[in-house]
């Protein structure tokens, strides 16, 4: 029982300060996509866009979609409630520009 607590605080904590992912998708054209999430109050969109410059280098990329959600709550500052702050969703989805669509032979 104790060792769940533990593992509850620090999930919650995780998500406070939030994380990046990535995952790689193929997109309707067969080219391949990274959807990258950028979640939690102390990341940004920017951040989002720094893992998408580090993922595909110098070629660049070409951003698919982009999209976001806040709760509008304001952070209440030296809050210790989990439930306090602005919570937000953040998602880029990119094609490096090294990735040429599949060509169609209709």
């Amino acid at each position: 029982m104790r060792s769940t607590k533990l593992l509850l605080c620090l999930v919650a904590t995780a998500s406070l300060f939030g994380c990046v992912t990535v995952n790689e998708m193929h997109l309707a054209d067969g080219s391949i996509a990274h959807k990258i999430s950028c979640n939690g109050r102390e990341l940004s969109i920017e951040t989002c866009f720094e893992k998408a410059a580090e993922l595909c280098g110098a070629t660049g990329f070409e951003t698919v979609t982009r999209e976001g959600r806040s709760t509008g709550r304001a952070i209440n500052k030296g809050s210790t409630d989990l439930n306090s702050g602005a919570f937000e969703t953040r998602n880029i989805l990119v094609r490096c520009n090294d990735q040429k669509p599949v060509p169609r032979y209709d």
